[in-house]
Order: structure tokens, then C-alpha cells, then sequence
């Protein structure tokens, strides 16, 4: 944002005189040049210094401008025989990266550690040396974005990733590493063409992947769209051209649109009362090809090249011009966002709508305060504002909570490749905001199904989840989440998660997630089959050598052996087969050879068999009692999966509800008794369902084909019509537990003229 930009209310520190006429100034710059190498006092190198250090003096004081001056001439020393691709010398980088973040008014740490931020990397300086001239907090920054040593990396892929495994770290302590290296990569793009051919494309590729997505997520859209532009320019460079060619042969006509508009809602403003700053804002050439290629469209058929922006003093005045808008033009339906009250991950907040302008074609319209507008183009840079930044950071906090996430989900010794995947899929791709059933705005990655949005919201919400609502319907579990979704998720305490979901989940931190639940299981599992397998043969070796001093630990090696023997990998594995049923206990044993441990002189004991270990096999299982006559209620018909109370009757012994059933609460608590599931003896239980829709010829041949084509079974249907147009069904299905019930209830919901479906 230049400075006329900004109102006099910015808080923007303004000099009393500019740079050329402050003679101060400019000797304070000259006495640096000075100091330096004699080959870097070149037009090239004073140029660029020049620009800094305009930019610098507008807000740091003569102190901060000082230590930028030492940091100037030591990155000059340390690089003085390099030179960049384009033979200038390395310093004028360096430099150029300080000044694209003087822009932002960053702190003097910042700028001086973006002079700086080749020097351990490139040079011999090491760390010790620059934290002894320019303190801790510059070397961390400096550090953060130097890539690592040469150590050995499978491909450069890996190395990639590793580097940027290393930024995101010190990035979860100080966003200012990521700045600098954003203002980095935006240089080289600008300068890329020195480059040969294959590595401007391969550098090309990497920033419209990674970094421009990042300068997104990070609100930055004034670099984002630079980044964009020059990979585009780079990757495709016969669209690109053909794009610019023909919108700036369009853009006469739309600015005379645009200078109508502006005419128009200026007087009606002047009008009003309020004081706003008007102008037109050109799509850069990336945006427009992406919705070209997104809506497939063409050139002609794209109204929005340019835009009208309102930026006004405060947040009343954003929604009174709002109003005016749409009384000066018909608003289209549809095309309004509030993203005021509905900030973007990002912290992007503007009013956003689109209108029948002058001429009757489509304009869009962006209505901001100042405060916005400063974030919209520097985004979390806008907290590092150099008067307000460290007062402001412990804001960042809840804001950056995705980076945590993003390191967090990372498993240990996970390969590079899989953070640079995950990296792209859960946080550099583009997001879709959806809505709790409170109203709490949740974001997900695009394409993302309920079962992203249930892990992120709570761990534990994702793995007790057996079903989801999204605007009122059931919805299966592979549905694809747009912006603005009110979803529900529906748990139960005997939920869990299915191996399935790992198809559908499009979030790589759902999936960690999920994977991390099953090794989980997996280890218990084994843990249990472990300590069963070992009962089980202690028992045995008790039988076998009654008054005998013979233990398992004993047997160990003979076990072992036989472990071999049977092709696993020993005795553990062998005592696993026992605790899960695939070896007995004494098959194993008998294969010793003898039944006495050291081969004594007493007769082979007569062998009997322990009797079968008793399990639960109730379906119900009863607190305190055993043997209690149980049965389902009719009135809500449980299935497995469902919470479930227990109530007394005086004839037919306990009966069992579900856990919100209106019965229950009728009954009173002293008849209600504590049950669970315990092991169903039946494949299939009867649950009923209600739905609501249209009626239509087949609809009630739809219905039953639907259930079955969801593996349900149709056990009765009560259907009548109402008004000779809606049609109400109460269906008697037959499912084996609460998930497949929600299974058929989704297929249902997805019916033509279906517009309710819901438990009876």
C-alpha cells in the first residue's frame, strides 16, 4: 500500500520532508555506501539501495536505520565475490528482499535479517559471528530460511521437503521467517529469467504449488497475486500472453464502466455523508485464466475484469454503503458474502457483491475499512506493523493454529515426500468454510466429505461418528462438503472408525488421524491376544505337571523352537496364534514330546481337557444381574450402536429402549436399570424409519430398491398421501447396527422428491 494510500488515521509514521529533499538521510545512506566493497558501489547496487532505504526512512527511527546500515555493509563483505545469474553483484538481492518487506513497514530484525538471510548458507560467517553483531532474534530468522547443509537426500524432491519441514518449525515460532522467505522467492521470480530454461520452469512450478498458496493462507494477496502472475507467465507463457493481449484491448471499455459507476456512487455518497476512497480494481491474469478454466468460460463471457472497491473509515459505514449499493443497483441473488462477520481462515474480512451496474452488466463491488484493507494486502504481515508488531504477535496465536496442525500431524520418521503431500493437501489447497450447528465456522479443504469436518472438530467427535446431517439431511459419509453447510455429525459411544474411511476422507491429518486409531487397536489387540495366549498355555502346563515346578518362562526355548517349527518367527508369535484361537494350547505343549518336564519315570497322565473358556455371549448385558429375560421395545426399536437404558416391567422382565426415547423419561428413574450391548446373537435387528417427500409414479418401487441396494431388508411399509401431493412412509428395515441404519437413511435422503428422512 503506497502512502497516499492510506488515511491519516493509519497510524503510518510520515516524515516531514520526503527522502531527496532530507539531506540527513541521504548522507546517512552515502556514508554506508561508502563502507562498502569498492566493486559494489555500482548504479545497479546504489539504485536498489536507494529504494530501501526511502521505504525504511518513512518509519524507523535514526537508531533502527543504523543497525539496517551495519547489516547492509556486512552482507556486502560476506557475498563480495558472488554474483548473481545476471552478473550484478549478490548484494543487490539481498537488498531487493529487504525492500519488497519494507512495503509491509516490518521491524528493523526483520529487514536486517533479509540482508542477511544468505550469508550462513553461502559465505563462511557462522553462527556464532552473526549472533554476536546482530543478536539472537537475527539469527533465528536467518536460520530459519537457510536451506540445509549438504547432507544425503534419495531425490530433490526430499531435499525440497525437508527444507520446507525445517521453515515450517521455526515458522510455529516467529511468522517473520516465512515472510522473508516469501519476499525471497518473489525476487528470484522477478528476476528468473537469467535462469536456463529448465530451472526457471521447475522454480515456475514450485511457487505456483507451494509458495503462492502459502502467501494465500497467509493473506498476503499482494505478493500472492505477483507470484502467480510470473509462474504463469513462465509455465504457459502463449495463454498468458494471449490473456493480457485481449483484456487489455477489453479494458477500455470496462474502465469507462467502472469510471460511470464510480461517478455515480461518489455523488450518492457525497450525498450521504460519508467519507470513502473509490477505485477500480484490475483482476491480475492468473485469477482470470483459473476461473476461466474453472467455470469454462471464455474470455468474452468474463464481466468481472474489473472491480469497484470502497474503502470507508469504519465498520457501520461499510454496511450503509451496502445498502446504498443496492439501492443505486439491482443486486443478483446469490452474490453477496459477508466475510465482516465471516472472516477467511486467512483473517481476509470484506463486504463482497455483485450488482446490474450502469450499463446493466454484472459489477462487482468490495466494500472495506482501512484496517481491512491493510490486511487484505499484507495479510498476518499487517501484525508485524513496525510501531504495533510485537505489541499485536500474541494475536497470531489462535490464528496460526494451523501450522501446529500441519507439524503436529506428522508422525515420526515420516518421509519428506509425505509432509510436502500433506503440506499441499490440508493447507495450501483451497479451503471451504462450513457452519456447526451453533453457527461456528469451520474450515476445511476443499472436496472435504463429514468425516474431515468430524476430526476437525474433536479427535475423538471423528471416531465415534456413525453418521452425518448436512442442512437438515442425512447424507452419506462420502458426500462432498460446499461453503456454507450447516453439518451435524451423529455419534454414538459405539461408534469407530471404518478402514473405508481412508478413501473417503480427503484431509491427509483425517487419515493420520485414522491410521493412528488402528495401530492403536492393532497393538491392543495384540496385547490381548498375548496375555490370553499365555493363560491359556499356563493352564495348561498346571494340568499337564500337576505338583511340578515347570513354568512358561521355563518352556521358553522348546517353545520357541516349535514357534520355528510351525513357520512363525518364534515363540511370541506362537503364543499369539494361541490367544487367537489358530493354535491350542495343547497341540503346542504335546509337540514337546513328553509330558514331564526332564523326563522322570512316572506314566503319561491321562490327558483331559480344560473345559471351553466361557464368554459373554448375552445380547444385553445387565448391571449387577445375569440371566435377566430381556427384550427391544417396539416403540423405538434399538439397534446395536445405539445408546440404550433398560427398563423394568412387571411382566416381560427388562425392557430395553433407546437412550432418547420418550418412553423412557415416562417411566420414571426408578424402574431404569444401567444395560449395554454385548454379543448380538441376531445378523439383523428391525428399525423403523419415517420419510417425507413428493409423491410421483415409482416412488414407492424407488424406496424399497434403495434399501436394498444399501444391503437393508424391507420387513413392512404403512404409506399414505396427503393433498394428492406429499407422500409419507414408515418403513420396518431390517439392518445389522446403528451405522448401517444411517447407511440406508443416507440412500434414502438422496431419492428424488425425498425431502425427510428421520428415525421413528
Amino acid at each position: 500500500m503506497s502512502e497516499s494510500q492510506l488515511p491519516p488515521s493509519s497510524g503510518v509514521v510520515r516524515p516531514k520532508s520526503s527522502f531527496a529533499q532530507d539531506r540527513a538521510l541521504r548522507n546517512l545512506m552515502e556514508s554506508f555506501v561508502g563502507r562498502l566493497p569498492e566493486d559494489h558501489r555500482v548504479s545497479s547496487v546504489r539504485l536498489v539501495l536507494q529504494e530501501l532505504w526511502s521505504k525504511a526512512a518513512r518509519y524507523l527511527d535514526k537508531e533502527d536505520l543504523l543497525r539496517l546500515g551495519e547489516a547492509l555493509v556486512f552482507a556486502a563483505e560476506a557475498h563480495r565475490e558472488q554474483k548473481r545469474h545476471s552478473g550484478e553483484p549478490y548484494v543487490v538481492h539481498t537488498i531487493s528482499v529487504a525492500s519488497i518487506l519494507a512495503d509491509m513497514e516490518l521491524d528493523v530484525e526483520t529487514l536486517s535479517a533479509a540482508l542477511l538471510h544468505d550469508v550462513l548458507e553461502d559465505t563462511p560467517v557462522g553462527d556464532a559471528v552473526l549472533k554476536e553483531r546482530f543478536g539472537p532474534e537475527v539469527l533465528t530468522l536467518v536460520d530459519g530460511v537457510t536451506k540445509l547443509g549438504k547432507l544425503p537426500f534419495k531425490s530433490i524432491e526430499d531435499y525440497q521437503a525437508e527444507n520446507l519441514r525445517k521453515m515450517f518449525l521455526v515458522m510455529a515460532k516467529d511468522i517473520r521467517v516465512v515472510l522473508i522467505k516469501l519476499a525471497d522467492r518473489l525476487h528470484n521470480m522477478r528476476t528468473l529469467q537469467a535462469h536456463r530454461r529448465d530451472r526457471q520452469l521447475a522454480i515456475a512450478k514450485e511457487t505456483l504449488e507451494i509458495y503462492a498458496p502459502l502467501a494465500h493462507r497467509l493473506g498476503i494477496y499482494q505478493v500472492k497475486r505477483e507470484l502467480e502472475d510470473l509462474s504463469f507467465k513462465i509455465l504457459d507463457p502463449e495463454i498468458y500472453y494471449e490473456i493480457r493481449r485481449r483484456v487489455r484491448k477489453k479494458l477500455p471499455e470496462r474502465e469507462a464502466i467502472i469510471k460511470q459507476a464510480l461517478d455515480i456512487l461518489q455523488q450518492r455518497l457525497l450525498e450521504e455523508g460519508v467519507e470513502a476512497s473509490l477505485n477500480g480494481r484490475p483482476k491480475h491474469f492468473y485469477s482470470i485464466y483459473e476461473k476461466m478454466r474453472r467455470k469454462n468460460l471464455s474470455l468474452d463471457q468474463l464481466y468481472d475484469l474489473l472491480a469497484l472497491r470502497v474503502v470507508v473509515g469504519g465498520l457501520a459505514e461499510c454496511y450503509q454503503v451496502l445498502g446504498l449499493v443496492h439501492t443505486i443497483w439491482k443486486p443478483i441473488p446469490g452474490q453477496f458474502d459477508d466475510y465482516i462477520a465471516n472472516p477467511k481462515s486467512n483473517m481476509y474480512q470484506s463486504l463482497h457483491t455483485t450488482v446490474l451496474g450502469p450499463s446493466g452488466e454484472p459489477l462487482e463491488v468490495q466494500i472495506r475499512t482501512w484496517e481491512m484493507h491493510r490486511l487484505a494486502e499484507y495479510g498476518i504481515a499487517a501484525h508485524w506493523h513496525y510501531k504495533e508488531g510485537k505489541q499485536r504477535v500474541n494475536q497470531l496465536d489462535r490464528r496460526l493454529t494451523w501450522i501446529r496442525q500441519v507439524l503436529e500431524s506428522q508422525q515420526d520418521g515420516s518421509e519428506p515426500t509425505e509432509f510436502l503431500d500433506n503440506l499441499k493437501t490440508d493447507v495450501l489447497s483451497s479451503e471451504v468454510l462450513v457452519f456447526t450447528p451453533k453457527g461456528e465456522v469451520v474450515s476445511v479443504p476443499h472436496g472435504s466429505t463429514p468425516i474431515d469436518f468430524a476430526y476437525t472438530i474433536h479427535t475423538e467427535v471423528g471416531h465415534r461418528c456413525v453418521g452425518a446431517m448436512v442442512n437438515g439431511r442425512i447424507v452419506p459419509m462420502d458426500h462432498v462438503l460446499s461453503n456454507g453447510d450447516i453439518v451435524r455429525i451423529l455419534t454414538s459411544p459405539q461408534g469407530k472408525p471404518s478402514r473405508d474411511w481412508l478413501k473417503i476422507a480427503r484431509s491427509n491429518r483425517t487419515r493420520n488421524k485414522i491410521r493412528a486409531y488402528f495401530r492403536q487397536q492393532d497393538r491392543a489387540e495384540r496385547e490381548e491376544r498375548l496375555v490370553r495366549g499365555r493363560e491359556l498355555l499356563e493352564r495348561e502346563i498346571v494340568r499337564r505337571y500337576p505338583n511340578k515346578e515347570v513354568t512358561l518362562e521355563g518352556l521358553m526355548p522348546q517353545i520357541n523352537h516349535i514357534g520355528h517349527e510351525l513357520g512363525y518367527g518364534g515363540g511370541e508369535d506362537l503364543i499369539l496364534a494361541v490367544g487367537g484361537g489358530n493354535q491350542t494350547p495343547q497341540g503346542v505343549l504335546a509337540r514337546l514330546g513328553v509330558d514331564r518336564p526332564h523326563g522322570g519315570g512316572e506314566e503319561t497322565k491321562k490327558e483331559i481337557l480344560p473345559p471351553p473358556r466361557k464368554e459373554v455371549d448375552a445380547e444385553i448385558v445387565v448391571e449387577g444381574a445375569e440371566g435377566v429375560l430381556v427384550s427391544l421395545a417396539q416403540c423405538c426399536r434399538p439397534v446395536p450402536g445405539d445408546p440404550i437404558t433398560g427398563c423394568v416391567t412387571k411382566s416381560r422382565g427388562i425392557t430395553i429402549h433407546r437412550g432418547d426415547c420418550p418412553n423412557v423419561t415416562a417411566k420414571g428413574g426408578d424402574r431404569l436399570v444401567t444395560v449395554a450391548w454385548g454379543n448380538p446373537k441376531q445378523s439383523r435387528y428391525v428399525a423403523r424409519v419415517c420419510l417425507e417427500g413428493v409423491d410421483r409414479p415409482g416412488f414407492f418401487s424407488d424406496v424399497t430398491q434403495a434399501i436394498g441396494a444399501a444391503d437393508g431388508g424391507v420387513v413392512g411399509i404403512k404409506a399414505s398421501v396427503a393433498g394428492g401431493t406429499r407422500a409419507r412412509m414408515s418403513v420396518e428395515v431390517q439392518v445389522r447396527d446403528v451405522e448401517h441404519l444411517y447407511r440406508v437413511m443416507a440412500r434414502l435422503s438422496g431419492l428424488n422428491g425425498v425431502q425427510e428422512v428421520q428415525r421413528g
